[in-house]
């Protein structure tokens, strides 16, 4: 495809030892069986929806330009992938596994596309150790069950390197007949990449990325037609992302939203000396998550070995690699997209390459020591070098069997309302602890639910008690309440439901209580109250008994 030779064939390199045909034929299999295996287990397993995930996908009930506009819930997402989702919503159904099939196929596709790129730029062994790090890689697995576009966007990233391997030798500048007779190729290039700025943030970092490092090739070797002529095909793909900014930035921001990934961005205005000290602390974070790693420094000197490495066996894949990394760093230096935790996901894939490529080179390094009879340091070399690539691995490790034998869920209010949907009677109401708000809109519906349903909060203490007073009046003539309480916002108190069955039970009779506050399928709680006296008698004081208001 870039008319260089397999990288187990470069010239003047000491190869390691190859991997006979079934061998790694079936060590592939196992790895990539293992990893989609599990991975479906995780996506099948169908969770209940957190916060996020219920407020996109209670956005998807508007229609097809509103999806363009500022998005309720305090959620944002590519507009093309808002699209796709809620065309899967109207043609298939609502059930969660359906609505997460984008992000369930982008883990899928790092795992399969990540592995053939290492094939190609690595070699086989290289190609066994990716695929190895890529199935140990938990993010992947946590959010290819999530409605969310990470992992979709993960996907979106190996196929424009997959892409950029291709067009680097299909779209030369011969001239205008050559053009016109191999039309589809530039039409395919210009359509990839306008369609993936639309579907995937990060796919604006990546086309700018890939663009440049496929045009700075040609300038080496002085083609300057051929990079001017990618250049130009990019142009449509930069035009698109340019407005799809522009618009975003029409509409507000989730306070702070730029700083919400900690370290993820720089410092505002910062200068040098600021820049100096981020970057430290970003690839710190970055190496945590959305990696899964450990030993920040060991991580970027494996990587930087890995440039040269591939820089001198396939320039092609070492500038891609490279300039996707100075991209995404770029990115959040100038505060426009974070280069740490779930946004950061798109990186993944390349981290693990620029890796195991150091990895390999070093081996190589070893190899050559051994064919000069120095058997002993060659060996001691070597099982340093994957003693230290398994350490630099070993939290991500520890943490996907795990996942694999019992998949984790961040809110198990769904799994709560399900619980007392067929207990409810008429006349009931149900009171929701305020973080579930977009959980609770989306399930109401779907597990038909058609009694009040409001929002609550523990009082505020410095605010007025007219959202007590409300909420009096709201249930004041229900007999019964459920009181139903998933995660947390970070600003709540861990003994929140002992606080709520207090204020109610100040109210009436606690019937039935419920708590799993750290249950596998994610934190749920719910009771049933028989209310006597609504409001209270006497009324709390606020600063020492607790009371609920509409939120």
């Amino acid at each position: 495809m870039t008319g260089e030779k397999p990288a187990d064939l470069t010239p003047g390199d000491h190869p390691t030892p190859r991997l006979g045909d079934w061998s790694y034929r079936i060590l592939l299999a196992l790895l990539l069986g293992t990893g989609i295996a599990g991975v479906t287990r995780v996506w099948w397993a169908g969770m209940g929806m957190w916060k996020d995930e219920a407020g996109i996908a209670n956005n998807l009930l508007r229609s097809y330009t509103q999806l363009t506009a500022h998005l309720t819930y305090d959620q944002v997402a590519p507009v093309g992938w808002l699209w796709l989702e809620k065309t899967l919503l109207e043609q298939i159904g609502s059930d969660d596994r359906v609505l997460r099939v984008p992000a369930y196929l982008g883990t899928l596709t790092v795992f399969c596309l990540g592995t053939w790129i290492a094939r190609r730029a690595i070699g086989r062994a290289g190609a066994v150790v990716v695929a190895a790090l890529l199935v140990l890689s938990p993010m992947l697995w946590v959010y290819a069950a999530e409605v969310k576009q990470y992992a979709w966007e993960a996907g979106i990233a190996l196929c424009l390197l997959v892409l950029a391997a291709w067009a680097h030798e299909a779209l030369r500048w011969t001239g205008i007949q050559a053009a016109i007779r191999g039309w589809w190729r530039p039409v395919l290039w210009v359509a990839v990449t306008a369609v993936a700025v639309c579907v995937s943030f990060s796919a604006i970092l990546v086309v700018a990325a890939i663009t440049v490092a496929l045009a700075g090739l040609h300038l080496l070797r002085r083609a300057r037609a051929d990079a001017g002529w990618l250049a130009l095909l990019s142009a449509p793909a930069g035009v698109a992302a340019a407005y799809l900014v522009y618009r975003r930035h029409q509409y507000s921001f989730y306070p702070h939203q730029t700083d919400y990934f900690i370290g993820g961005t720089a410092p505002a205005g910062a200068g040098p000396g600021e820049f100096l000290r981020w970057f430290p602390f970003m690839w710190g974070k970055f190496v945590t998550a959305p990696m899964s790693w450990q030993l920040p420094a060991l991580v970027l000197v494996f990587m930087l070995v890995g440039v040269v490495a591939l820089w001198r066996r396939d320039r092609l894949w070492s500038a891609l690699l490279v300039m996707v990394f100075l991209a995404g760093v770029g990115g959040g230096a100038v505060r426009g997209f974070p280069v740490v935790a779930r946004p950061a996901m798109y990186l993944i894939a390349p981290a693990v390459l620029l890796v195991v490529a150091g990895l390999d080179g070093l081996v190589r390094a070893s190899v050559a020591l051994f064919r000069r009879r120095r058997a002993l340091v060659a060996t001691v070399t070597s099982l340093v070098l994957l003693t230290g690539v398994a350490a630099i691995a070993r939290p991500g490790a520890e943490l996907v069997p795990q996942e694999f034998a019992h998949p984790l869920g961040k809110d198990g209010l769904a799994a709560g309302l399900a619980d007392i949907a067929p207990l409810i009677q008429p006349g009931d109401k149900v009171l929701v602890y305020y973080f579930g708000n977009a959980v609770t809109t989306w399930y109401k519906p779907l597990l038909g639910i058609d009694t009040g349903v409001y929002h609550v909060r523990v009082c505020q203490v410095d605010k007025p008690d007219a959202k007590e007073r409300q909420l009096y009046d709201l249930i004041g003539d229900a007999k019964r309440v459920f009181y139903l309480q998933g995660q947390l916002s970070n600003v709540s108190p861990k003994d929140q439901f002992e606080i709520s069955m207090r204020a109610l039970g100040a109210m009436g009779t606690v019937k039935e209580r419920h708590e799993s506050p750290n249950d596998r399928i994610g934190p749920h709680s719910w009771a049933l109250v028989e209310l006597h006296q609504v409001p209270p008698v006497p009324r709390p004081t606020r600063t020492g008994d607790p009371c609920l208001e509409i939120y």
